[in-house]
């Protein structure tokens, strides 16, 4: 009875933290390509995209977002505003040290990105606190 306790609890644990860092995936993935982005790193970031959308992507436009993150200052990291739920799509408010953007993107099964968008938040702009936030990734 021991021994089962002994060996049950650490794999209890070993579940959770496999289910926690499941439930941050789509966080960490939205980090990673915000990241890129913001670095004007296009093979990173169409490494994280799926076939069907990874041809769209240019160095241009790459490019013309990265300098629009730089505008809102250094990179601070991304705050949840909506979950996947059915339809797989995230929102995050990216934080800058002179403002915020609302990155919603959009997985496939393979959890691959389906579509990425990302506009500035504040005034007149998509609000983070609405219900439905990245709508236009449906």
């Amino acid at each position: 009875m021991m021994n089962m306790r002994r060996v049950g609890l650490p794999m209890l644990v070993l579940a959770l933290v496999a289910g926690c860092s499941r439930a941050n995936a789509p966080k960490n993935l939205a980090d990673t390509v915000t990241k890129a982005v913001y670095s004007n790193d296009i093979s990173h970031v169409a490494e994280r995209f799926n076939a069907l959308i990874r041809p769209q992507l240019t160095r241009s436009s790459v490019g013309a977002l990265s300098d629009k993150m730089h505008a809102q200052g250094d990179y601070q990291g991304l705050e949840q505003v909506q979950t996947g739920g059915t339809g797989g799509v995230y929102g995050y408010a990216a934080k800058f040290s002179h403002g915020s953007m609302l990155v919603c993107m959009k997985l496939d099964q393979d959890g691959k990105i389906a579509g990425y968008r990302v506009e500035p938040l504040g005034a007149g702009q998509p609000s983070p606190s609405t219900e439905n936030p990245c709508a236009m990734l449906k």
